[in-house]
C-alpha cells in the first residue's frame, strides 16, 4: 500500500478517534503476529515490523512500523481534539 494512501488513512482515523494522539504507555518494536494494522488496516505479516502499543485507555494499538512513523508524524501536524468526555462536563 501506498504510504500516501497509509497516510490519509491515518490521519481520518485520528480524527474520528480510532487512534489516539498523544504517546502512549508502552511501545514495543518486533515482528508482526498477523493481526491487522490498526493505521491501514491491512495484515502485518512477521516478515513485517510491528509496533504494539498500549494506549492511555489501555487499548492495544497495533502498527506497521511504516504507518507508526505516519501516525507519529500526523500527531505531530494535527492537535488534539477535545475529549467528548470533556465537552460533556463542560456543558
Amino acid at each position: 500500500m501506498d504510504n500516501v494512501v497509509r497516510q490519509h488513512i491515518i490521519r481520518q482515523r485520528l480524527r474520528a478517534g480510532y487512534l489516539p494522539h498523544e504517546h502512549t504507555i508502552e511501545l514495543w518494536h518486533g515482528p508482526g503476529f498477523g493481526q491487522s494494522c490498526d493505521g491501514c488496516g491491512a495484515l502485518i505479516a512477521h516478515a513485517d515490523g510491528m509496533c504494539l502499543m498500549c494506549a492511555e485507555d489501555w487499548r492495544t494499538i497495533r502498527l506497521h512500523d511504516d504507518c507508526f512513523l505516519l501516525w507519529e508524524e500526523e500527531c505531530r501536524a494535527a492537535p488534539a481534539a477535545p475529549a467528548a468526555s470533556a465537552q460533556l462536563t463542560n456543558a
